[in-house]
């Protein structure tokens, strides 16, 4: 292998494993900020439906409203409100 060719692959090698490594840390900042994220917005859920509840919001009425401020599903929606209700009896 000539010399030339030797450093090449070196060079090649070297970017690639930067590469991952970048990658790697991309994905772990990521994952942290994507927890702290929906930890936060989880909080922000949790306290707004006690809040529904006091304004005599019916069941159906909170979770249409959960869907639309928060963008989640339907099925996450039921999930935070059967939590609170949980708490409540």
């Amino acid at each position: 292998m000539e010399a030339k060719e030797w450093v090449a692959r070196e060079v090649a090698r070297v970017r690639t494993d930067s590469l991952a490594e970048g990658r790697e840390e991309g994905r772990e900042e990521g994952l942290s900020i994507g927890c702290r994220d929906g930890m936060t917005l989880a909080l922000a859920i949790l306290s707004d439906i006690p809040k529904l509840i006091a304004a005599n919001k019916g069941h159906e009425e909170i979770i249409t409203t959960l869907v639309a401020k928060y963008n989640i599903d339907q099925a996450q929606a039921e999930s935070y409100y059967e939590q609170v209700m949980a708490l409540r009896a």
